[in-house]
């Protein structure tokens, strides 16, 4: 008696969305978040190989995917994009959360490679959903910091294991010359002495608190003036600030939106990303406006770096 064959049962049916946004992410999105072709390869061949095997990436890399569709869509097709770049953000989000306490040398270029696709991500939700007339480019970046922060403990837990593997030169110094001359060390100098001052005038005023986040913000605008990896160099920064800092910046300080106003010479250098734009120009000129004149005088070496201006009231 012949035995019967049972057929083989068919593969799984291909998911058409995930696959798009794959293709998106090879063609295009993975050089948005690219220096220069030193680390494109990383971006293009090893973050999607990790994502493979780490869910909580490739759900990260198919949020940015369907964010810049979006940005490029308009209509009923851009609402659908946002809805699942929505969906798979908070996948993301939901997922690295649990990855706390659980970091080991399998998964930390996947974490890593995670949190700076969240990032951007956080930036390009901004700019690519329909604007809202209440909002302004401030209490954009505030919501940035809001979501991005709670994962710095994350990043900095797997640092150490990404210089030693083979994403190291995602945060090895750039060998390219300085982009500007260095004149942020005067800047941060300038700063300091804003901040001493200040704490001289009103024992009040919260010296502390400005010194960590203007001593921090020094070590980021040198690095961009020597050629630093540009992404790192904004993203340490987020990743620094007390948390007081950005309650400060909520409460319109105007000492606080100075010292923000020089970290937007960072966000401006990143004009070119499509999840940036003219974020950096819209936030001096805000910055600018919420500034009494004597104040506004503080901003001269950020206008003289960045080529913005500040409109007249």
């Amino acid at each position: 008696m012949v035995k019967e064959i049972s057929p083989i049962s068919s593969p799984k049916e291909p998911n058409m969305e995930e696959l798009e946004l794959m293709v998106q992410w090879c063609a295009a999105t993975y050089r948005s978040i690219s220096r220069d072709a030193t680390v494109e390869r990383i971006w293009r061949v090893i973050v999607p190989r990790e994502a493979i095997h780490h869910p909580f990436l490739m759900y990260g890399i198919l949020a940015l995917s369907a964010l810049h569709l979006a940005s490029n869509s308009s209509g009923a097709t851009k609402e659908n994009h946002l809805i699942t770049a929505r969906s798979y953000q908070s996948q993301a989000q939901t997922s690295l959360e649990k990855m706390k306490g659980k970091l080991n040398d399998s998964n930390s270029n996947a974490a890593f490679a995670l949190y700076h696709i969240l990032i951007v991500s956080a930036f390009a939700f901004p700019l690519t959903r329909e604007p809202h007339q209440d909002q302004t480019p401030l209490d954009d970046l505030c919501e940035v910091f809001r979501l991005t922060k709670p994962f710095g403990d994350t990043i900095t837990a797997v640092i150490d294991r990404v210089k030693a593997g083979e994403m190291k030169k995602l945060v090895e110094p750039s060998d390219q010359p300085p982009r500007m001359p260095d004149t942020s060390r005067l800047a941060t100098m300038a700063l300091l002495g804003i901040n001493a001052t200040l704490a001289h005038q009103n024992p009040a005023h919260e010296r502390d608190v400005y010194s960590l986040t203007i001593t921090y913000l020094g070590e980021s605008l040198g690095k961009l003036a020597r050629g630093g990896e540009i992404m790192i160099v904004a993203f340490q920064w987020i990743l620094q600030i007390p948390a007081r800092f950005i309650d400060l910046l909520r409460e319109r300080q105007p000492f606080a939106l100075i010292v923000l106003g020089h970290f937007a010479v960072i966000l401006h250098s990143l004009r070119e990303h499509w999840w940036m734009g003219e974020w950096g120009a819209r936030l001096i000129s805000q910055i600018g406006q919420l500034l009494d004149l004597k104040s506004r005088q503080s901003l001269s070496w950020v206008l003289d770096a960045t080529g913005c201006y500040i409109p007249q009231p």
